[in-house]
């Protein structure tokens, strides 16, 4: 499950940094603004999600419910987007949450099959 992680977060930050070339040559609106707006705090979620897959890993722990993940997205969402603007000069915007918590649904639809397996060996 580590390769998977590993390459997951290599698979999401190179999608960031596309993006970061190519949302400002898209010239329809919506997708635009959708790209420069959430998309990178989708990917952000799964990023993230890989990252805590592996962390968990090296404590022997796993985090494969979805109730889990989405929790976890969640309360890190609220952090960033409430506590942090308290001492960072950052500006909330709660559909970030949203955005963080798809991106964590999205880790799990690419890991659970990989879960599933785990947990039948």
């Amino acid at each position: 499950m580590k390769r998977k992680n590993i390459s997951i977060i290599g698979i999401t930050l190179a999608l960031y940094l596309i993006n970061q070339f190519v949302k400002v040559e898209i010239h329809i609106k919506p997708i635009r603004w959708f790209l420069s707006c959430y998309f990178n705090d989708i990917i952000g979620g799964i990023t993230f999600m890989a990252y805590c897959g592996i962390i968990f890993e090296l404590f022997h722990k796993k985090m494969m419910k979805l109730w889990q993940i989405l929790l976890l997205m969640t309360c890190c969402g609220f952090f960033w987007e409430y506590i942090t603007p308290l001492y960072r000069n950052t500006i909330s915007d709660s559909w970030d949450i949203l955005a963080y918590v798809s991106g964590s649904f999205i880790y799990w639809l690419i890991t659970r099959r990989d879960y599933n397996e785990h947990e039948r060996t």
